[in-house]
């Protein structure tokens, strides 16, 4: 069921700008979770699934090694399948051995292949012959185990690729209708952008939406504003991701 997304390269891992702490202190960290909705937007920061019930604050340096606990710059927000992937395996020693979003732009390191995210390793080695960039990417990519492709057999109730692909069949229906729109009255095409922002946003899996749009510079650049707290920094006046690490 997966051929249909073969031809498409779909960029992972949106880049988040989280701006300046919000607080002054907090008693405890889950007292972070409505100023980290607020900036941005209640979705994981690793695999960008929708967080509509229990969201979970995230901590970059894992709390039980040494990391802050209440430090914004140490806080994102996480689903539940990532965030129990990725455990307590983040260490103040081993921080800068990985992609965060919002530190690099992660939306260069990631891409899909017949609907499975996959480290983009071509890229990555143009960036960095080095391969640092390439490690630091795949480090990020087995902590949250973000291919995973659940074993019911197991008991693995892993959702995101389900969903996820639910995503891509939701945004090419949409594109669909989009360029049938082509030669509509610009009223009737705001109406339908915004529409389809609107199902993006209830959808989640920002970088879907991204890929199945990317020869349309008006939704890529309606999806980067809607989706609050994308770091504008890592687009070009088009939309399209700059080929740099750095946000």
């Amino acid at each position: 069921q997966f051929n249909e997304v073969k031809p498409l390269v779909q960029r992972k891992m949106r880049p988040v700008d989280k701006g300046e702490s919000p607080y002054n202190t907090i008693k405890k960290y889950q007292d972070a979770l409505p100023y980290l909705g607020e900036k941005i937007g209640y979705y994981c920061s690793y695999c960008e699934f929708p967080i509509k019930h229990v969201p979970e604050v995230e901590h970059v340096v894992s709390k039980s090694k040494g990391g802050d606990i209440t430090d914004w710059k140490n806080l994102l927000l996480g689903c539940k399948y990532c965030n129990a992937r990725k455990s307590a395996n983040t260490t103040p020693e081993n921080d800068d051995d990985f992609l965060w979003p919002d530190v690099n732009n992660t939306a260069i390191a990631y891409l899909y292949e017949n609907g499975y995210p996959k480290v983009n390793e071509q890229l990555l080695m143009e960036l960095d012959p080095t391969g640092e960039l390439k490690e630091k990417a795949t480090n990020t990519y087995e902590l949250v185990k973000l291919g995973n492709v659940p074993d019911l057999s197991k008991g693995d109730k892993d959702r995101r690729l389900i969903e996820r692909n639910t995503a891509y069949y939701k945004a090419k229906e949409s594109l669909d209708g989009w360029l049938h729109m082509k030669d509509a009255p610009d009223s009737y095409r705001e109406d339908l952008k915004k529409q389809i922002i609107m199902t993006a946003l209830g959808d989640g899996f920002y970088s879907v939406w991204m890929t199945v749009f990317a020869n349309e510079p008006q939704i890529l650049l309606a999806l980067i504003d809607g989706f609050v707290g994308t770091n504008k920094n890592c687009y070009d006046e088009e939309g399209n991701v700059k080929k740099n690490i750095s946000v």
